[in-house]
């Protein structure tokens, strides 16, 4: 009587041990079919902005850090965002073109890519510079998590230009929610002429106090965002004609010409070499993070539709608030978090409301009408 309980558990347990992994498998298989590989453009985003958001935490220490040298006793003297940017690029391009030279056999036209597509190319890193100055200028005044919420725009004015570029669908939930993260710019700016003086800001590398240079970086971001939001356009356009790696290449390259010219002809731009192994370390991450977010962007984009693509740069948010709150001790304002959702909630009602019917590529013989605009 005893021994049948045994044998039914011993009977039992090959079975389950037999079919558990291949259900296993099954579950491995279905889930990559129906979720990995129809998503993978939006996987690759994803990953890309872990990495920005290593470079953006480089970038305002860099620009905010007051630590003291140990060698001089002083406090160690801010980079400027150029000079990140010369930095980072230049870094980037040599990856790009190490990268490049190692699988030179299967990219196609590299490293200047194809002869028709390279003012294409150009235009791509020219617009691009805007739209990582922006960024880099307003984190030396505001937090962390201000300045990527002001990034945020980037979808709602990417779906504009896709209308007006692509011939794109501009649908009024689109236009709604355009106009409702524009509200939560104001949210997180706080214009003093709105909202007052402010009476609770401290001098902290956090966040500035001083609303007129809150006012100056929100305009600046504002430029990042419609150069980041043109970026999108650009590659949309581009698509599979230009290996990735060209594209960053072309990027790198573009804003390390620009950002060398800026400081040797704007005086108030002085060039600083960095001090301490601290300093070397965040620039050199800086490049090699801009590197793996380059690639990892420019794949996912020529994946994914402009709008859809670039509504994952919100997983930058979560990001964002942790670094604020670890290492500066500095939580969002009520402000900033009623701001965070209304930007965050008009993307996700936009989202929702997306039309069903797929939107069908601009055929290259559309390249003529793109060059008048």
């Amino acid at each position: 009587m005893d021994r049948a309980p045994e044998i039914g558990l011993h009977d039992s347990s090959p079975v389950q041990h037999n079919e558990s992994p291949l259900e296993y498998q099954g579950s491995l298989q279905r889930l990559s079919q129906d979720y990995l590989k129809p998503n993978i453009g939006l996987v690759y985003l994803i990953a890309a902005q872990l990495f920005n958001s290593l470079m953006v935490v480089s970038t305002k220490v860099l620009e905010t850090d007051k630590t003291i040298d140990p060698n001089t006793g002083k406090p160690l003297t801010p980079i400027k965002p150029l000079q990140i940017l010369l930095a980072r690029m230049s870094i980037t391009y040599a990856g790009a073109l190490l990268y490049m030279l190692i699988n030179r056999r299967s990219i196609p036209d590299a490293p200047f890519g194809a002869p028709g597509l390279r003012i294409w190319l150009f235009l791509r890193g020219t617009v691009g510079f805007f739209g990582v100055f922006g960024l880099y200028f307003s984190l030396m005044y505001l937090t962390i998590s201000d300045a990527v919420l002001i990034t945020f725009l980037a979808p709602s004015v990417t779906v504009l230009l896709a209308a007006l570029v692509l011939r794109e669908r501009f649908t009024k939930a689109e236009a709604t929610g355009t106009l409702a993260s524009l509200l939560g710019v104001i949210l997180i700016v706080r214009p003093s002429f709105l909202f007052g003086q402010p009476e609770d800001l401290d001098s902290s590398p956090a966040e500035s106090a001083d609303p007129g240079k809150r006012i100056l970086a929100t305009l600046v971001g504002l430029l990042g965002v419609l150069g980041a939001s043109t970026v999108y356009i650009v590659l949309r356009y581009i698509g599979n004609r230009a290996h990735a790696i060209i594209s960053v290449a072309y990027f790198s390259l573009t804003v390390t010409i620009v950002s060398s010219i800026g400081i040797l002809v704007i005086p108030s731009v002085q060039f600083t070499w960095p001090h301490g192994p601290r300093q070397w370390f965040l620039l050199i991450n800086l490049g090699v993070c801009g590197f793996i977010f380059q690639l990892l962007l420019t794949m996912g984009i020529q994946k994914e539709r402009a709008g859809r693509g670039s509504a994952m740069s919100y997983t930058q948010l979560i990001y964002a608030v942790i670094w604020d709150v670890t290492l500066w001790h500095h939580w969002p304002s009520k402000w900033s978090w009623l701001g965070m959702l209304v930007i965050v909630g008009a993307t996700a009602a936009v989202a929702h409301y997306k039309p069903k019917e797929p939107i069908p590529e601009p055929p290259l013989q559309e390249s003529t009408e793109l060059q008048d605009i």
